[in-house]
């Protein structure tokens, strides 16, 4: 690959790497000890509470103008030098492109344009099925510029501990309006999703989303039956340890089982059951004495059931759930 001149002049140049380096160190102390974020660390430190932790967010997301002089900072610093490289996460979707302004295992803060060539590429490109998310997460949204935006709004049952991915399971269309620069909204995603369903000009969105008693799926409808296509952990520890524990088993780690075992007291009904079917992959006979309690009392139904069927198809212990069942 060949380097275009500008960075091959650039790389050749200590000086100016020097320069570019100390640029952004200076860019990231004015950014870190801006009062809108030492404001906005001190708060979620004592928050606990998911109320407590979207009241931080909130008075964030009023500042507009602080974050507009952040943002102009960031443009004036990546003008005067074209390779900076700021201390921030992008985000780039499809339809859009951003920054992350802040992160923390609380709430997540960032700042993103929705283009409407993007989005309109994306509905003509689309061939196969469409979802409709609901992200699991309470987010609050300050639509900067609006860009002429209409929305559609669907509900669907709340998803919490009980859940159960049936079939059956729907969402509703809850209405389609305007979007106003400079107005605030507020989603429930465990129960509430949004959909744009079509722009004017570029959307600039500043948006707050809250991890802390986050539903445990985020779940996806199809958007055009309506009808439940799947879910995702919202939990990324969970999901981590998911991957730790697979990885273990492909290893054939057997000396692990302990380690392994401390993991199906998550509270994550699918993290459990995730656990122990990767405990009877790698050892079955050192797996039954918990698949056993966890077929008597799982507080989930579905994994309960999922247990007792296990007993019955490796084990031949054909429990009374499962008999009942059957009858």
């Amino acid at each position: 690959m060949k380097a275009n001149p500008k960075l091959n002049g650039w790389l050749s140049d200590p000086g100016r790497r020097q320069s570019a380096q100390q640029r952004a160190e200076a860019f990231t102390e004015r950014w870190s000890s801006h009062p809108l974020f030492a404001g906005l660390t001190e708060r979620l430190r004592t928050a606990e509470a998911r109320s407590q932790v979207l009241e931080a967010a909130e008075r964030f997301l009023d500042r507009v103008t602080d974050v507009e002089t952040l943002v102009s900072d960031l443009i004036a610093q990546a003008l005067a030098e074209p390779f900076l490289a700021p201390p921030l996460t992008t985000v780039v979707t499809e339809i859009s492109t951003g920054y992350v302004l802040f992160a923390d295992p609380k709430l997540t803060i960032s700042l993103g344009v929705i283009s409407p060539d993007g989005l309109a590429a994306k509905k003509s490109a689309g061939t196969g099925t469409t979802a409709i998310t609901f992200t699991g997460l309470v987010t609050s949204y300050r639509f900067l510029k609006s860009g002429g935006a209409t929305m559609a709004f669907y509900g669907a049952p709340a998803c919490d501990s009980d859940f159960t991915g049936d079939i059956g399971r729907t969402c509703s269309f809850a209405g389609r309006r305007r979007i106003g620069d400079g107005e605030a909204l507020l989603l429930d995603g465990s129960c509430q999703s949004l959909v744009i369903e079509h722009l004017a000009s570029d959307m600039l969105c500043l948006q707050a989303s809250v991890q802390v008693d986050a539903a445990p799926l985020s779940v996806d409808y199809d958007s055009r039956t309506f009808r439940y296509l799947g879910a995702a952990s919202t939990d990324e520890a969970s999901s981590r340890t998911q991957m730790m524990i697979t990885l273990l088993r492909c290893m054939d780690r057997v000396d692990a089982m302990p380690v392994i075992e401390q993991a199906l007291a998550s509270p994550h009904f699918h993290t459990r059951w995730h656990v122990m079917r990767e405990m009877l992959a790698l050892d079955a006979e050192a797996a039954l004495p918990s698949l056993r309690h966890m077929a008597r009392a799982d507080p989930h139904p579905e994994v309960r059931f999922a247990a007792t069927q296990a007993l019955d198809l490796f084990f031949n212990e054909e429990s009374e759930e499962l008999q009942q069942c059957r009858a």
